[in-house]
C-alpha cells in the first residue's frame, strides 16, 4: 500500500484514493510522501470525522514530525487557543481539523483565508466511506471548494478508507469539483484469516449473558451492540457474572454519551494494557482508532449494514493473527422466524463470498445543507447581493442539481421568516430571527446534536443522558449505576453518586436506514435455499432449518420495518418552505 501510494504521489499530480483493511499502513502511505514533498512554508490539512482520531494521529505521528521539524496544529473544541493563534500567524506544517472546525475557520476568519491556505499543498481526508454516507461529507465538499476558491490554491487530495462499496463513486466524491483525476491503486493484501462462529439463543433461554461471559473471558475484545441501551445492559450483566465468579472486572463501555475523557481512557487502556480488557461499544469504535491488537470481536444481534460488519471485522486479526468473530443472536419469539439471525447470515455471506458493501448515493437536492451554507455565506460576508450569493453557493459541488428557481424560493421564504433581511442597498443580511441560530456553536454542525443533561459525580463528568432524572432515581451510564443527588434543570446538569445493583436508562433512539435491496434479497435466499453454513453451531442449524420450513409453509414476507426507509429529518428542515421539504423527501 505504501509503495503504491508513493508511486502516485511522487510520479504524478493526481489525487489519491487509498482503500485497504485496518492496520494495512494507510496512515504512513498517506503522510510520508506529502511530508517528503512539503516545502518549509507549505501546509497539509488532515480532515477527520472524530476529534479522537485527530488526537490518535497526533500521538502516532508526533515523534516523526518532531524529528522532521514539521509543526502540527490540532484545531477542534478541545485544542489549545494559543496553538491556534500561533497557526493563524504562521500557517504551515500539518493542520488537523474536523469539518465543523473548518466551517468555523471559514466563518470567522474568511478575510484571512487567502493568506492561511495560499500554500496549501495536500488535503488528507480520513474515513472517506463515512463522509460519503453522511451530511457532513456534503458539508466537507462545500468547505474544500470554498477554501480553494478563497485562496486560489489547488491542493492534491488523499482519501483513506477501509470500506468501499463503489470505488468509482468514492473517486467521484474525492474529486469533487476539481479537475484532477483520482488514482486508486490496488495493492495486493495478504488474505485475511477468519474464525467465525454464530449462535442463536432462544427467547426463553437466559444463557446468553453466560455465553457472552465465556466468549470474552481472558480475551482482549470488543462487544458490539446496536444501541446504547444494549451496551450499558451488557456491561452491567458481565460485571455481575464476573463478581459471582470471582474474576476481575475488566469491562468498559464506549458510546457517544460517555464522557470524552472516559472514552479516551478506554481507548488508551485497550491499546497499552496487558490485561484482557473487554469493551462494550456501539459504532463509536468502528472507525479507525488505534486500540492495539484485539483477540476477538463479538457481535450482539445483526449488524446494521455490511459496511458496519466489515469495519468491525477489521478491528481484529492484525499481524497475521486470525480475526475471531462471534455472533450471538436472540429475538423476542413473537414470530416463527428470527430475523436478526437471517440478517446476520445474509450480511456475512455477502462479505465472505462477494466482498460486497452497500454503495452510497449522495442526495441530489439537499436543501437543508443549502440553507446552512447560504446562511454561513451571508454571515461571513456581513452583506451580500442575491446574485453574488447564488454564484457563490450554487456553484458548490453539493448543489449542482438545484435550480435557480428553487434557490429563489428558499431566499424569499427566509426573508418572510426574518432569517434574511434586505439592506438599504438591496443586499442580504442576517435577519433578527436568525441571529441566535447563526451565532450559536451548534450551528457549525449539520447533524443534530441532542440537548442532553450532563452527568457529574463530584467534579468528574461521566457523560450525558437525554432525560431529566430527579433526585433518588437511578440509571446506568459508562458501565456503572448511579443515583441522582440533585437535578439542575436550568444548567442541564444531573449530580449523581455511585449506586449498587443494575439500573436501566431510557435513551432516545434514532431511526436508521432501511436495509439495502441486495441484503433483503440475500435474506430471502437464506430462507429458500438449502445451503449449510459452517459457522453455525448444531442448535442454530436446527433452528434455521425450522425457520426455513415455516417460511416455505406460510410464505412469510420480510418485515416492513426492514424494508421501509425512515423519513429523513434534518436540524434545518424547520426553516425550509414546504415545497422544498417535499422535494428533498422525494429525493431521499
Amino acid at each position: 500500500m505504501q509503495l503504491a501510494a508513493a508511486a502516485v504521489l511522487f510520479g504524478s499530480e493526481d489525487h489519491l484514493l487509498l482503500s485497504s483493511g485496518t492496520a494495512s499502513g494507510k496512515t504512513e502511505a498517506a503522510f510520508l510522501p506529502p511530508l517528503t514533498l512539503l516545502g518549509d512554508d507549505e501546509l497539509i490539512v488532515y480532515v477527520s470525522p472524530l476529534k479522537a482520531l485527530i488526537n490518535d494521529q497526533f500521538t502516532r505521528l508526533q515523534p516523526l514530525l518532531k524529528e522532521g521539524k514539521v509543526s502540527v496544529t490540532r484545531w477542534h473544541g478541545e485544542a489549545s487557543p494559543a496553538q491556534k493563534q500561533t497557526f493563524l500567524r504562521q500557517p504551515k506544517g500539518l493542520l488537523q481539523i474536523t469539518p465543523e472546525s473548518l466551517q468555523s475557520l471559514l466563518l470567522n476568519h474568511q478575510h484571512d483565508c487567502a493568506r492561511i491556505f495560499a500554500r496549501l499543498r495536500f488535503v488528507v481526508i480520513d474515513e472517506v466511506h463515512y463522509f460519503m454516507a453522511s451530511p457532513r461529507g456534503l458539508q466537507l465538499q462545500c468547505l474544500l471548494a470554498q477554501v480553494e476558491r478563497l485562496a486560489g490554491c489547488s491542493p492534491r487530495r488523499i482519501g483513506l478508507s477501509a470500506t468501499l462499496g463503489d470505488a468509482q463513486a468514492a473517486q467521484n466524491w474525492l474529486q469533487g469539483s476539481t479537475t484532477r483525476p483520482v488514482a486508486h491503486p490496488h495493492a495486493q493484501e495478504p488474505p485475511r484469516k477468519l474464525q467465525i462462529s454464530m449462535r442463536y439463543v432462544a427467547p426463553d433461554d437466559d444463557s446468553l449473558n453466560e455465553t457472552l461471559y465465556r466468549a470474552t473471558l481472558g480475551k482482549k475484545a470488543i462487544v458490539f451492540a446496536n444501541s446504547r441501551l444494549q451496551t450499558e445492559q451488557t456491561a452491567q450483566q458481565l460485571k455481575a457474572i464476573a463478581a459471582q465468579r470471582g474474576t476481575p472486572d475488566v469491562y468498559r463501555v464506549h458510546h457517544g454519551s460517555v464522557a470524552a475523557a472516559l472514552r479516551q481512557n478506554t481507548e488508551r487502556d485497550m491499546k497499552s494494557s496487558d490485561r484482557a480488557l473487554v469493551t462494550c461499544a456501539t459504532v463509536t469504535l468502528e472507525l479507525g482508532l488505534d486500540i492495539g491488537d484485539l483477540q476477538r470481536i463479538v457481535q450482539l444481534s445483526a449488524p446494521l449494514s455490511v459496511a458496519s460488519l466489515t469495519q468491525r471485522i477489521g478491528r481484529c486479526g492484525r499481524k497475521g493473527q486470525p480475526a475471531e468473530l462471534v455472533f450471538l443472536l436472540q429475538d423476542d419469539g413473537e414470530e416463527d422466524i428470527c430475523w436478526p439471525l437471517v440478517q446476520a447470515i445474509a450480511m456475512l455471506q455477502l462479505y465472505l463470498k462477494h466482498k460486497w458493501v452497500e454503495p452510497v448515493r449522495p442526495p441530489l437536492q439537499p436543501f437543508d445543507l443549502l440553507y446552512h451554507q447560504s446562511m454561513c455565506a451571508v454571515a461571513a460576508a456581513g452583506e451580500i447581493s442575491p446574485p453574488k450569493l447564488a454564484q457563490q453557493v450554487l456553484t458548490l459541488p453539493a448543489f449542482a442539481q438545484i435550480s435557480q428557481d428553487d434557490f429563489r424560493t428558499l431566499l424569499r421564504h427566509l426573508i418572510d421568516i426574518d432569517h434574511l433581511r434586505r439592506s438599504e442597498t438591496g443586499g442580504l443580511v442576517i435577519g433578527f430571527a436568525a441571529e441566535p441560530i447563526v451565532t450559536s456553536r451548534d450551528f457549525l454542525s449539520v447533524f443534530t446534536a441532542p440537548q442532553d443533561y450532563t452527568v457529574k459525580a463530584g467534579e468528574k463528568i461521566i457523560g450525558s443522558v437525554g432525560r431529566a432524572y430527579r433526585a433518588g432515581e437511578r440509571f446506568a451510564l459508562a458501565g456503572c449505576s448511579w443515583q441522582v443527588k440533585s437535578l439542575h434543570a436550568t444548567q442541564r446538569e444531573i449530580l449523581v453518586q455511585p449506586s449498587k445493583g443494575a439500573a436501566a436508562t431510557k435513551w432516545t433512539s434514532y431511526a436508521g436506514e432501511a436495509l439495502h435491496p441486495v441484503v433483503l434479497q440475500r435474506m430471502q435466499q437464506v430462507l429458500t435455499s438449502d445451503e449449510n453454513y459452517a459457522y453455525l453451531d448444531q442448535n442454530s442449524r436446527a433452528t434455521l432449518q425450522a425457520m426455513r420450513e415455516a417460511f416455505r409453509r406460510g410464505g412469510a414476507q420480510l418485515p416492513e420495518q426492514l424494508c421501509q426507509t425512515p423519513q429523513r429529518f434534518s436540524k434545518f428542515d424547520r426553516y425550509l418552505p414546504d415545497m422544498l421539504i417535499q422535494k428533498q423527501a422525494e429525493d431521499a
